[in-house]
């Protein structure tokens, strides 16, 4: 059962101003979306709290225009939308990395997008967006990527060696993020595939480690455009 929405209360009075400021950049949108946003958010504790959420909001606003339809602006007046909103809300203000932020920016404009997607699988996605890093979206991405022609003709080589050229940066803590992948269930590696030597395209291909839930959840957060 979805919990009992309640105005986002991220600080102390005294902040009058800023959340006059943070409303009114709410509502100089269109009615459609500025409306029930408006009635979402609430006070703002610190100067940085307050940025991060004002960002947030104007950067979905600056693109969610596109997306009106009737559906959409359906689906913005639901208990559905207002709890994953006034979640995700609270989620960017705690959220000090300015690269996660910009995922809940595109996860609710992607929310906003897909209005028939169950609140279960909302809720999912937002959750583990929360409990991944950018290491964890680099390997999906190099892993979905596909191959190259230098790559399709090379001798033997394994997919450990295509995911460190690929993403150089990963090379070091490779299996811990692979495990870590697994246990999300985004990913399905097991055993000594990794360094499981063969040709150079079956090396590269390499979509199939990503499950299901790894690629929707992937597209789900991804801007489209």
């Amino acid at each position: 059962m979805k919990e009992k929405n309640q105005k986002l209360d991220l600080a102390p009075a005294g902040k009058g101003e800023r959340y006059a400021e943070l409303l009114a950049i709410a509502a100089s949108a269109a009615p459609w979306i500025g409306g029930p946003i408006s009635g979402i958010i609430g006070g703002v504790a610190t100067d940085l709290k307050v940025k991060r959420v004002t960002q947030f909001i104007k950067d979905v606003l600056a693109h969610v225009e596109e997306l009106h339809s009737q559906d959409s602006e359906e689906f913005v007046k639901t208990e559905d939308f207002v709890d994953i909103f006034e979640k995700t809300s609270q989620a960017v203000a705690d959220e000090r990395h300015e690269g996660k932020r910009n995922l809940f920016s595109n996860y609710i404009l992607n929310n906003i997008a897909n209005p028939d997607i169950n609140y279960d699988f909302r809720l999912k996605c937002l959750r583990l967006i929360e409990d991944i890093n950018t290491q964890h979206l680099d390997l999906l991405e190099a892993l979905l990527r596909p191959p190259t022609a230098a790559e399709n003709n090379m001798g033997i080589s394994s997919p450990s060696k295509t995911i460190e050229r690929r993403a150089p940066h990963l090379r070091e803590n490779l299996l811990a993020i692979i495990h870590e992948t697994n246990t999300f269930g985004l990913t399905d590696i097991k055993g000594n595939y990794l360094n499981t030597n063969m040709t150079g395209g079956g090396a590269a291909n390499l979509a199939h480690a990503v499950t299901p839930f790894g690629k929707n959840l992937l597209a789900f957060i991804t801007r489209k455009g």
